[in-house]
């Protein structure tokens, strides 16, 4: 349910005793005053912090129900885990037209550069997903492909978003002892200012990059989703070592429906990136297969745009550190939109989560 519902009931219920006291002796109905479902109530009559977590609620006001409701010293002992809220109905799709595709999918270089330090069964799989996410934007027959990444390797004057407004984007792999797999694709200036001057009007800080220097988190999804090498792509890069905000990068993509909606032309969306990747050192290799679980049950359920919610912290220390990549994706296309989701593995060797996903666009 609504965020902000939630963090005004528990406001009100810090700030008025009797409130509190009618609240603990009945969650359920003085819940529903608040307006709160039987399940949030039950969460915050029990101090169960995980699952106020899950719904995007700020991590004060969880101590606040953990500690200060319960007049105990302690921290919550209840199950932490990140849990999808069931409780109220997914809105209606609203996507925008326009809109022919939305998709995402990991961008890990082994896969390209060394398969052979993954099982082969699950690079098969992986595989699969790839050949299946092609046809799907094949089909769609898009005019211009947004595709968001992180950037890598690139230097850029701010911290903000980048979108590359070149006429062309040219990258290579030799970093990975393999410029065999160098690859430069077809520009969209037009479109991409178009999308720079959209956010800069809704106050968000984006960056005009007339030079992007493709690194693998583009090449690796581009060679094996684009369907065509005339197909123009615009870059859309997060710098998560500089910034990092899921509820930014989810405004951002809400940017993009206008953009979309005014645009006249059949707009594919690509996300590339994790999910659960580590860079430090000492965690690389490491999976979160739970929370990846979560992130894909939430995209399963149509629920996706509310990760967003999630204050940054709950999402770098599960190595989430990509996934404001796909909150673009899914901020453009909103809420009520399901995603089905094609390979999910889980690779130590070459270090994360591994995933493909369509949205079901209606």
């Amino acid at each position: 349910m609504d965020r902000t519902t939630i963090e005004t009931a528990i406001r009100r219920l810090a700030e008025d005793r009797d409130l509190l006291a009618r609240f603990k002796a009945d969650p359920t109905g003085v819940g529903a005053e608040l307006g709160l479902t039987a399940k949030v109530a039950d969460a915050i009559a029990t101090g169960d912090r995980g699952a106020l977590r899950s719904l995007g609620v700020d991590s004060g006001l969880t101590i606040l129900v953990g500690r200060w409701f319960g007049d105990s010293a302690k921290d919550t002992t209840r199950d932490t885990r990140f849990r999808v809220d069931d409780s109220t109905a997914v809105p209606p799709a609203d996507v925008p037209p326009g809109l022919v595709f939305a998709g995402g999918c990991s961008h890990v270089p082994d896969f390209l550069a060394r398969p052979e330090i993954d099982p082969p069964d699950q690079i098969e799989r992986l595989a699969a997903g790839f050949r299946r996410l092609r046809a799907r934007l094949a089909a769609a027959r898009p005019d211009v492909l947004v595709a968001t990444a992180d950037n890598h390797f690139q230097s850029f004057r701010t911290g903000a978003y980048v979108a590359g407004t070149g006429a062309r984007h040219t990258g290579s792999m030799a970093f990975f002892k393999r410029p065999d797999l160098d690859l430069t694709v077809p520009g969209d200036p037009a479109f991409a200012r178009s999308i720079v001057d959209a956010a800069r009007g809704a106050g968000l800080e984006i960056e005009e990059a007339p030079r992007i220097d493709l690194d693998h988190g583009l090449i690796v999804p581009l060679r094996e989703v684009l369907p065509r090498p005339d197909l123009p792509v615009v870059p859309l890069l997060t710098q998560p070592a500089r910034t990092f905000s899921p509820f930014g990068a989810r405004a951002l993509g809400e940017v993009l429906r206008d953009v979309v909606r005014s645009s006249r032309r059949r707009v594919a969306m690509l996300a590339t990136g994790g999910l659960s990747h580590w860079l430090d050192p000492g965690k690389f290799g490491f999976v979160d297969v739970e929370f990846d679980t979560y992130l894909l049950d939430m995209i399963r359920a149509g629920r996706g745009p509310e990760v967003g919610n999630l204050e940054p912290l709950p999402l770098l220390e599960h190595g989430q550190y990509e996934f404001p990549n796909w909150l673009i994706m899914l901020g453009l296309v909103g809420p009520g939109v399901r995603g089905e989701v094609f390979a999910y593995e889980p690779m130590t060797a070459s270090g994360g989560g591994w995933t493909v996903v369509e949205m079901q666009l209606p």
